[in-house]
């Protein structure tokens, strides 16, 4: 089986997969997308790895939980999230991984901020921001992103 690194390699060195891409799009989205900014894909398992280690969990339950949020980053700022995403969080107070839904808006309360979503049975319902830690998924464009800051910050 093969390790990440060496699929990722692999992935780098393939000039099939990076044939249709748009330079000047993803230069674009590069500028639009701040909270790429200077990071790549070891800061974002980092940040993972540093949120999951303030619930001081058991280490085989924190190891899963980093495992499955493989392709996804901690978000702790709103202007961070971006609608349309899947998320996934962790209650603070119960400090379990949910299975996540669609991001679909942004609610100000007076009990705090509100993330209304959507799961994959077309249900909504709020999650309390301030109460969670939050994960959103990675576009494609993003982990190019990443793959290209990996390149230049290295």
């Amino acid at each position: 089986m093969q390790s990440l690194d060496e699929i990722l390699e692999e992935a780098k060195q393939d000039p099939t997969l990076f044939s249709s891409i748009d330079i000047d799009e993803l230069l674009d989205k590069i500028e639009k997308e701040h909270y790429l900014e200077n990071k790549c894909l070891t800061d974002i398992s980092k940040d993972i790895f540093d949120a999951i280690d303030e619930l001081n969990l058991e280490k085989e339950i924190a190891l899963d939980y980093c495992t499955r949020l493989s392709g996804y980053r901690y978000v702790d700022k709103l202007c961070d999230l971006r609608n349309g995403r899947l998320l996934r969080w962790i209650k603070r107070t119960n400090k379990n991984l949910t299975n996540g839904g669609l991001l679909v808006n942004v609610k100000m309360d007076p009990k705090g901020v509100k993330l209304l979503c959507k799961n994959n049975m077309n249900k909504f319902f709020n999650v309390c921001f301030d109460d969670c830690l939050i994960f959103q998924k990675l576009t494609t464009e993003d982990q190019l992103i990443l793959m290209a800051n990996e390149n230049t910050l290295a």
